[in-house]
């Protein structure tokens, strides 16, 4: 409940600097010709040939809060094709709040999720007792981003992106399985701060930075316990990995027919400190970068470990999203997510691999949703 409440304070906390005065906040300058000269990036005059300071607070808030719920039931009893009766619920909000400038333009997503189900398990002639709950969809996913315009549609940024999840994650053998604890909150919790440079138009942008610092926080002893390190080294009570490298993402948001709207989304994220353990080899062993000494003994080249660690330990996260709108209260979607992180070492086999690092999620359904938008649509 309490980070319930946090995330809220969050979100409230941007609402209130974005919303006042009939949704839209634009801060007005007394003087008209100081207020065109702002406008275009110049200091105002201020009468006695002193100039003016650039007023940061004329720019104006745009922003769109959007929660839905998804809901499903299912009841048997004596049913010949037979099934298990369950109820599941998923509540999702996303959260953008932009604040223009004629300088630079600040952005806040906040892409929330969480879901889940209960099921009948055990068969009566009686109502069914929803003994057993697990979850369907978990996700918090925070990001602010401070661009300075440069030229055209190119920007100078500074970025930082905050993911966990609300509830424990467990992985199940059975429909009676208790199951075995795989995550939690803040285990693992990602904290990716970036400087770098983004190209930005009306329903896309891309973002690349050479200097990403990806902090990676396991702070729940059980998920630990369990055998999930996420790439940290917990050895002398250490719980906090923090990654140095690069970063590219991809964003596209886009009306593709009438009610018909896409959006794709790819992050890669590649740690210039991780040493690379792959092809059957244990981790570090092929020791760090200032260390040449596998590299004489196989004859590999420097280009050649670079390329090969860069195939194998380079986080994906890739993600895309069809919705339908039959009107300004429903919709249908169909969801889908990639992700490859060589620091997870796989809960079920996938593309015939035991411990596959790759994860995959696909979602798709009916839902209703509530848009609440700011300056609002004449």
């Amino acid at each position: 409940m309490k980070r319930v409440l946090i995330l809220l304070s969050y979100v409230l906390f941007i609402s209130y600097f974005a919303v006042a005065d009939n949704d839209v906040v634009t801060v007005a300058v007394s003087d008209t010709c100081q207020a065109n000269q702002i406008a275009d990036g110049d200091e105002g005059d201020n009468g006695d040939g002193e100039k003016s300071k650039l007023n940061l607070f004329s720019g104006t808030w745009t922003t769109s809060s959007t929660p839905a719920i998804k809901l499903d039931e299912n009841y048997y009893t004596n049913w010949a094709a037979t099934g298990i009766s369950q109820i599941s619920f998923v509540g999702t909000f996303n959260g953008n709040y932009k604040y223009s400038h004629s300088k630079f333009i600040w952005d806040n997503v906040v892409d929330l999720a969480l879901g889940v189900y209960w099921q009948d398990l055990i068969e009566s002639d009686s109502l069914p007792y929803f003994e057993t709950r697990r979850k369907n969809d978990d996700k918090i996913d925070l990001t602010s981003t401070f661009s300075m315009k440069m030229k055209k549609a190119w920007n100078v940024n500074a970025s930082a992106n905050f993911k966990t999840q609300f509830m424990e994650g467990f992985q199940y053998v059975d429909p009676t399985d208790p199951g075995t604890l795989v995550s939690s909150f803040m285990a693992p919790g990602y904290l990716t701060t970036a400087l770098g440079f983004e190209c930005k138009k009306d329903f896309w942008n891309v973002a690349f930075s050479f200097l990403t610092g990806k902090t990676t926080f396991l702070l729940d002893e059980n998920v630990i316990a369990a055998g999930q390190l996420y790439g940290v080294d917990t050895t002398g009570g250490k719980r906090v990995y923090a990654g140095l490298g690069s970063y590219l993402k991809f964003y596209l948001k886009k009306d593709i027919a009438p009610n018909l709207n896409f959006y794709t989304r790819l992050e890669l994220f590649y740690d210039y400190r991780k040493p690379n353990y792959h092809d059957g080899i244990d981790q570090g062993a092929f020791g760090s970068w200032e260390d040449n000494s596998w590299l004489k003994e196989n004859g590999r080249s420097s280009f050649a470990r670079m390329a090969h660690c860069m195939r194998y330990d380079t986080d994906v996260d890739f993600e895309f999203k069809l919705e339908y709108r039959f009107s300004s209260f429903l919709a249908a979607y169909f969801s889908s997510r990639f992700k490859y992180d060589s620091d997870f070492s796989g809960v079920a086999p996938l593309f015939g691999n035991d411990e596959s690092h790759w994860q995959f999620y696909q979602s798709a359904g009916v839902q209703i949703y509530f848009n609440w938008k700011t300056p609002k649509a004449k």
